[in-house]
């Protein structure tokens, strides 16, 4: 048998971004070298001995988990493609626009469906490596229209079907928590993000949805790391209780998700009918705050304020008619695109 891991070559990324920080060793170096204390070559040789120590350091984390690289355990690398983006930008222009935002690009031209990114194996190149085959028994994979997920999916899916992997464990390392969706593939699937092996029960315990339900939670909150909009004041408890409630209908059935930030459109007839509700019911605004919160005495005076749907909901309920004069979004719409944009490996149809 032979276990596999699949490790998203992000991790280099973010690596080097942390050796570039203000304190970090190559932010050091170039210091140096601008002030004429060490020379180019002295550069380069560190650039490449801080890459060596972060490939170590890979393996060390795999070590941890008690796998080792050999012949029969190989180590595949996936790398995001330069126009990986361009798909899940044809859904949503903005899909990752904060990173864009945080690299110095005009935001106000940016495009998700037509941006290429750096394609970072380059930089791996210029410091005499192949990035395509960094050590003995590593293997990287790329294409330049898939994200580094995408790939690590489809690899995955490979391994599962591989019947030389039988019962052994098949890893994934990645910082990515969309990849978390994966648990729900295969029993013998491990995550682990570099820094600690990511327990089942992140999901099953923690949130209290089934594994197979992480993508459907992730597209109802969002992802700002991607810049995907989820249904705004929905946390992932919130979120959790509405898929144990009502699972997949959520994304066929806009009814259930439509109540979350009502917005008010007749503040006038709205305050109308809650005033005619609490004389009926022989209430005074004070016993209407004490039961349904401050909100009912800033709607009954016409004040102009966003609701959440944990306010709206119990006065709707009791004042069924002020319903027709609040409006709604599509939320279903917006949950069905992000469960697309999220679900892993992306199809564009």
């Amino acid at each position: 048998m032979a276990s596999v891991a699949i490790v998203d070559a992000g991790f280099f990324i973010g690596r080097r971004g942390r050796h570039w920080g203000p304190g970090g060793q190559l932010s050091k170096m170039q210091r140096m070298v601008a002030a004429g204390k060490r020379s180019s070559a002295q550069f380069q040789g560190l650039q490449r001995k801080v890459l060596i120590n972060d490939m170590k350091y890979l393996e060390f984390r795999m070590r941890e988990v008690r796998f080792f690289p050999s012949a029969a355990r190989k180590i595949h690398i996936c790398w995001d493609g330069v126009a990986g983006r361009n798909s899940r930008g044809t859904l949503l222009p903005t899909y990752k626009s904060e990173r864009a935002g945080r690299m110095g690009l005009d935001l106000d031209s940016y495009d998700a469906s037509t941006h290429q990114i750096h394609d970072f194996r380059d930089y791996i190149s210029s410091l005499g490596f192949d990035p395509m085959s960094l050590r003995t028994n590593w293997i990287s994979h790329y294409e330049a229209g898939l994200e580094a997920d995408d790939l690590i999916a489809i690899k995955v899916q490979e391994a599962i079907d591989d019947p030389q992997i039988g019962t052994d464990d098949i890893w994934v390392f990645s910082g990515d928590t969309d990849l978390w969706q994966l648990f729900a593939w295969d029993d013998r699937i491990r995550i682990h993000n570099f820094v600690r092996e990511i327990p089942r029960t992140e999901i099953t315990d923690k949130l209290g949805i089934p594994l197979e339900h992480y993508a459907l939670l992730k597209s109802i909150t969002g992802d700002t790391a991607d810049s995907i909009k989820g249904i705004p004041n929905i946390g992932p408890k919130s979120a959790a209780t509405l898929i144990k409630t009502h699972g997949a209908d959520l994304i066929t059935n806009d009814l259930l998700l439509r109540w979350y930030n009502p917005e008010p459109t007749g503040l006038e007839r709205i305050s109308e009918l809650l005033k005619a509700y609490r004389q009926n019911e022989g209430l005074t605004q004070k016993s209407c705050v004490e039961n349904f919160g401050s909100i009912w005495r800033d709607l009954e005076r016409g004040t102009e304020r966003r609701l959440h749907y944990t306010e709206y909901q119990p006065i709707a309920e009791a004042v069924p008619e002020i319903r027709t004069h609040f409006t709604y979004q599509a939320h279903a719409e917006t949950v069905a695109r992000n469960l697309r944009l999220i679900t892993l490996p992306f199809q564009l149809v």
